[in-house]
């Protein structure tokens, strides 16, 4: 059981860190300094003019960004709880993602909280739980076969 200890710790290492990124990309980094909606749309129209990605704009970019900026959370809060809490996981990360949102509504007036990048958050950390239930519950199932008795 060490072993599982250990484990933890580190996915609460992970999680820190990760959530460490979200304050940082959310609440210090300010996307118009680096001049990001406008380099989007610069490779997408590059993209489109050579056959790519026609039809794609920067509103579609930033909302996949959304769900993969949440993946992480989902995928590493089951494994920190004991019991691999998944519902409950999944709930935290939504509220999280509730939590960013009205601070950026009520508080950043160069930032922009929306239901959508709510949404988009909360199918991210879906993706990150099923992905940690499908390769946690895989791997025991996975596990060597009893031996079939012999008649």
């Amino acid at each position: 059981m060490k072993w599982l200890a250990r484990s933890r710790r580190w996915v609460g290492f992970l999680l820190l860190a990760y959530l460490l990124g979200v304050v940082i990309v959310v609440f210090i980094v300010r996307i118009g300094d680096f001049r990001l909606p406008e380099l989007v749309s610069g490779v997408l129209l590059t993209l489109q003019q050579h056959g790519f990605g026609a039809g794609v704009r920067f509103g579609h970019v930033e909302a996949a960004a959304n769900v993969l900026f949440f993946v992480p959370l989902g995928a590493l809060l089951p494994l920190w709880f004991k019991n691999r809490r998944w519902l409950t996981s999944w709930l935290v990360c939504v509220g999280v993602s509730l939590i960013v949102e009205a601070f950026q509504f009520v508080f950043l007036s160069d930032r922009v909280g929306s239901v959508r990048d709510v949404i988009c958050n909360g199918l991210g950390a879906a993706l990150g739980v099923v992905l940690t239930w499908f390769l946690t519950e895989s791997r025991v199932r996975i596990g060597p076969k009893p031996p079939v008795p012999s008649p």
